[in-house]
């Protein structure tokens, strides 16, 4: 009894030496469990935070320059604080797997090491952060060429449409040109032979009032400088540039008006003929 007496008391002389807990048994995934946390509403993972740092630069005073002028009252009430802080966690299972004493915290080894797993955590965070950054970037690109492909596919099924559209178009003002103008001649030949003739009472199909199809040619030219002025790489932003559509242009109703030229040539003629 009286040996065993004698060794508590050796200890107790002797806390900051012989009795020490022992560093070298607690890993660095202890210290990372005890002492890490979540910071406000952030989704990264807990780590020590730099209240944390804080805390252990002034219990063990191995940043004591920053801490030097601060008022005692300051400091004592920081160290009062930091203390509650740590205790709280040391006595929590869930948190503590170490047998390390609240007075550990003051020791300048054990401070420097949290303050070196901090910034393992920190480096791990930032590489993870980039890492993360630039998935996201080579996913934006990624689906910025994508968006370019199929923009490049849908211009050049446009273009070809469109090309195919406008030949038509240009095919029928080749056709309508010469026949506004000849069907023109007529009248002007009708008038000289005979003024009181029917045809007078209706005036010649609109198409020929003007220069034919001019409408139309202003929409394909209007088109044309679209398609041209289109620029793909703005096709893969955010706000991607759409693929212009090809306009409407009514085949149909223009082949009628090329009829109707056609028809009232017939009648100009027939009316020529029989004077």
């Amino acid at each position: 009894m009286h040996f065993r007496t004698v060794i508590l008391m050796s200890c107790t002389a002797l806390a900051l030496a012989a009795c020490k807990t022992d560093l070298t048994k607690v890993t660095d995934d202890q210290l990372v469990t005890l002492l890490s946390e979540k910071s406000g509403f952030s989704d990264r993972p807990a780590r020590i935070t730099k209240r944390t740092i804080e805390c252990v630069e002034i219990l063990s005073g191995i940043n004591q320059a920053v801490y030097k002028d601060a008022p005692a009252e300051l400091t004592g009430a920081m160290k009062t604080d930091c203390r509650k802080r740590f205790q709280g966690w040391l006595d929590d299972p869930v948190r503590n797997s170490t047998e390390l004493q609240l007075a550990d915290f003051e020791r300048e080894d054990l401070a420097e090491r949290i303050v070196a797993l901090a910034e393992e955590q920190q480096a791990a965070q930032n590489a993870q952060r980039q890492a993360e950054q630039a998935e996201k970037q080579a996913q934006r690109e990624a689906e910025a060429a994508a968006k370019i492909e199929e923009a490049r596919v849908e211009l050049a099924e446009t273009t070809a449409a469109w090309e195919s559209l406008k030949a038509g178009l240009l095919e029928r003002r080749d056709v309508l040109v010469p026949a506004c103008a000849h069907l023109t001649g007529l009248r002007e030949q009708l008038k000289e032979t005979d003024r009181r003739n029917s045809l007078f009472n209706k005036g010649l199909p609109s198409v020929c009032s003007s220069n034919p199809l001019s409408p139309e040619i202003r929409v394909m030219e209007g088109f044309d400088k679209r398609l041209a002025a289109f620029d793909l790489d703005k096709a893969g932003g955010l706000y991607g540039a759409r693929v212009p559509q090809v306009p409407a242009l009514d085949m149909d109703k223009i082949d009628q008006r090329i009829l109707a030229v056609m028809s009232a040539t017939a009648e100009y003629e027939a009316a020529l003929a029989g004077n």
